[in-house]
């Protein structure tokens, strides 16, 4: 608690305290430690008085002054402002900042949170030296990351005196507001009528339980961006419909689940009430300003509320200084005070992505119906001009939620799938910013500042059980038509159409299913967290000229691709994707790269019958690409550890079947001995007898068939009972590619021969099965006639024993 001498600063403590207003009180009080508060998660607090408060302030300056060779500050007299030529302006930093804290914490500013300032309301020089002396320098101390609360005590000497000057006080407040972003209120108060006095600390407590600095930039005149990002994915969870707007169904969900009560009609009139008054002012606004951009969103539409809407009903609590009510929804859903988004532990586990798991579960590596269902609505929400593409404008906003805008699988998942097996080959088409290739953080960095505004008005109707209020009142109003703008530059992204999006995202998710299942998490699915109502929930609207109708078959094909490094293996891949490059591209990654496509093909309704028609069927094709390093450089130990790890990628692991990758293709040139070399010792080293492969090998037009070379991979494959290499010309150039049909029959049929010796295994099998079915036949019956024996010798006994007593003779 600081102020000039005689203000009323020890009255204010002792009054607080005590409940009682005291003449005779000391100069100076002791520290005064405050019970738990329980409206304030328990809180305690302790209070400081201080006398001559500023000398420490003072001398902290001088000891950063005397640090950079300027000059100190002086203590000025009351009349004198302490701001003169020779000192330093306010605005000027600390260059030996440690030194400058390590004295405040030697001092009564140790662990200062927050500072109450005072003055005397019967003495306008002391109001004017909070604006000359007493706020400059506690910004030059703390740089406005002090939240300061500015107290007008004696305010019975107003009474007993006109105030022909009021406008001016209250003129002179709101500029003192507007120059010290730090302060966050001025109240007026009595010491000696018990006026106000609560008020003054509880608010100078809320100011440090609900800072304002996360929240808003009022320099900007907006939300901040990661405010504006979280309030975005709230905005999300709660469109249980994905219409884009928040029915008042919607806005009872979100009333529950903050806190737990419901909203009546009359609740949601008084909310749009307010809403459409604020909006009002807005619009009158950018009438009268010639330089403002028009509004892209109204804040309601067929009654409903809009993200701008939603972000407004934000900005009005922050105006009225009812922080407390955005840090509730906040922390509520999982957010800390850094408005950074905590993921369950159920979602971001390591085991998810360990394949060393000991509960392994090769489904969890595949989109689940709610996940695909959400990813669905998401798509045709977004939709800009209801086409059937997401144009890069669309893409970046539904990645808005994420400080920078680009999905998971462009150049934002080097750092995100950090220690996964395989990382997303990035697309071409996406020319990441400078700013990002260096290394640079996206988001710029903004100086944030605290909001000042006047007390909200005490006639504020309320408007729900929670005690949320939304004043009418004609409060300085701020828009945040473009909170929602995050400040960085429109990337482009390749426009996807439905398949390719849902085809990037099973993509991801064979590469790290925690991590997918988080980006989906921080996009707003939360799966069962919220209780959806049937009436709530509405499917996506969906166009069946832009996504598959429910007779369409759709496969999933997961491939690796292993060989040895050369435009081989990116030929195959690139053969698999459609691409046709003169010049391939060999990666020069050290770490095994995943690529992905979409097509849509003729094929068999089944597989297993010769005779039958064809149906159109879409095919999502995931490569993963093993490089020829991360085999060699290898030691004996980490071979056997990859070896683990192709175990737990391509053998079956539970009853049902399921594999994270279908099979592995063994890439081999056919004019090159060492290529083949190459994939035989990979085949021996790396895949076990349980691993479904397929050989492929490229070859020119201009080959000879009847080479050595063919003879000898195919005996090989014939030896181990499977089908032969395919050949791949590197001039064909098709979507609907034979080696592509030929990876449909290697995980469609079941008489396909990708496993060693398949066909020997099944028929042993089955002798196996039938042995032991005769045995245990066998055994039965033995074990039937040795009791049947010992049954006719107990019967012989027993029936002899019953006649004799049935019978009165011998």
């Amino acid at each position: 608690v600081l102020g000039d001498e005689g203000v009323g600063k020890s009255s204010l403590i002792s009054t607080y305290v005590s409940r009682h207003f005291s003449e005779r009180i000391p100069k100076l009080l002791t520290r005064v430690h405050l019970p738990p508060d329980p409206l304030l998660s328990d809180c305690t607090a302790t209070i400081v008085d201080t006398h001559d408060g500023d000398t420490a302030l003072q001398n902290a300056i001088s000891l950063s002054s005397d640090k950079s060779g300027e000059s100190s500050v002086t203590t000025p007299a009351s009349n004198e402002s302490p701001l003169s030529s020779s000192t330093p302006s306010p605005s000027s930093s600390f260059d030996d900042k440690q030194s400058a804290e390590s004295f405040l914490a030697s001092t009564v500013f140790r662990n200062v949170d927050a500072m109450v300032l005072v003055y005397d309301l019967s003495r306008e020089e002391t109001f004017n030296r909070l604006e000359d002396y007493w706020l400059p320098l506690i910004e030059r101390c703390y740089r406005g990351n002090i939240p300061v609360l500015i107290a007008g005590n004696k305010m019975e000497s107003l009474e007993q005196q006109q105030q022909p000057n009021a406008a001016r006080s209250r003129q002179q407040i709101i500029s003192l507001l507007q120059r010290f972003k730090f302060v966050r209120q001025c109240i007026k108060c009595s010491a000696k009528n018990l006026l106000h006095v609560d008020d003054v600390f509880n608010k100078a407590k809320v100011a440090v339980m609900y800072p304002i600095k996360p929240l808003y930039d009022l320099v900007g005149g907006r939300l901040t961006p990661a405010c504006s990002r979280a309030f975005t994915r709230i905005f999300r969870m709660f469109d249980l419909d994905r219409d884009g707007l928040l029915s008042d169904d919607e806005l009872m969900a979100f009333q529950n689940k903050i806190w737990g009560a419901t909203l009546i009609g009359r609740d949601v009139i008084e909310w749009k009430k307010a809403l459409a008054h604020h909006d009002m002012i807005i619009h009158r606004r950018e009438e009268a300003s010639v330089e403002s951009d028009p509004r892209s969103e109204d804040v309601m539409v067929n009654d409903k509320v809009t993200l701008t809407g939603f972000l407004t009903i934000i900005d009005m609590f922050i105006s009225q200084n009812r922080l407390e009510v955005p840090w509730t929804v906040l922390w509520t859903l999982g957010y800390d005070d850094e408005l950074n988004l905590h993921i369950p532990e159920s979602i971001l586990s390591p085991e998810c992505d360990d394949l060393d798991a000991i509960n392994f579960d090769p489904s969890a590596w595949r989109l689940n119906a709610s996940e695909v269902d959400f990813l669905s609505s998401i798509f045709y929400q977004f939709q800009s001009d209801g086409g059937a593409m997401l144009s890069s404008e669309d893409l970046n906003s539904i990645f808005s939620v994420f400080p920078i805008p680009l999905p998971p699988w462009s150049v934002r998942s080097k750092q995100l799938l950090k220690g996964c097996f395989s990382i997303p080959r990035i697309d071409e088409d996406v020319t990441p910013p400078t700013s990002l290739v260096a290394g640079v953080t996206f988001d710029p960095e903004i100086e944030e500042h605290n909001i000042t505004s006047a007390d909200p008005s005490p006639s504020s109707p309320s408007i729900s059980p929670s005690g949320v209020t939304i004043s009418s009142s004609p409060l300085p109003s701020i828009d945040v038509s473009k909170s929602s703008e995050l400040d960085f530059t429109m990337h482009a992204i390749k426009p996807l159409t439905y398949l390719s999006w849902m085809n990037n995202w099973h993509m991801f998710c064979t590469l790290s299913p925690s991590r997918c299942r988080a980006e989906l998490f921080s996009l707003g699915h939360v799966g069962d967290i919220l209780a959806r109502s049937k009436d709530l929930h509405a499917a996506p609207t969906v166009s069946p000229s832009t996504i598959p109708d429910g007779g369409t078959k759709t496969i999933f094909i997961r491939a690796l691709v292993l060989g040895s490094n050369g435009h081989t293996k990116r030929s195959i891949i690139n053969n698999l994707h459609g691409i046709h490059h003169h010049d391939y591209a060999v990666s020069s990654s050290s770490q095994p790269e995943t690529s992905c496509s979409v097509v849509k093909v003729m094929l068999p309704n089944n597989m297993n019958k010769s005779m039958q028609n064809e149906i159109e069927t879409v095919v999502h094709l995931i490569v993963t690409e093993i490089p020829s390093s991360y085999y060699l450089a290898s030691s004996a130990s980490e071979k056997k550890l990859l070896k683990k790890k192709f175990s737990a990628l391509l053998e079956k692991q539970n009853a049902i079947g399921n594999r994270v990758y279908d099979v592995a293709m063994l890439v081999f040139d056919t004019g090159d001995e060492q290529s083949w070399g190459y994939a035989k010792d990979i085949e021996s080293n790396l895949l076990t007898g349980n691993m479904p492969r397929i050989f492929v090998g490229t070859r020119e037009n201009q080959h000879d068939s009847s080479s050595p070379s063919v003879c000898e991979y195919q005996n090989h494959c014939k030896s181990m009972d499977l089908e032969e290499p395919i050949g791949v010309s590197l001039d064909e150039t098709m979507v609907d590619s034979p080696l592509l049909h030929h990876l449909v029959r290697c995980t469609q049929d079941a008489s396909f021969r990708s496993i060693p010796h398949g066909e020997r295994n099944k028929r042993l099998a089955a002798i196996k099965r039938k042995c032991l079915w005769f045995g245990s036949v066998v055994s039965v019956s033995l074990v039937v006639v040795f009791v049947f024996k010992e049954t006719k010798k107990v019967e012989r006994g027993s029936w002899r024993h019953f006649f004799q007593r049935l019978l009165p003779f011998n």
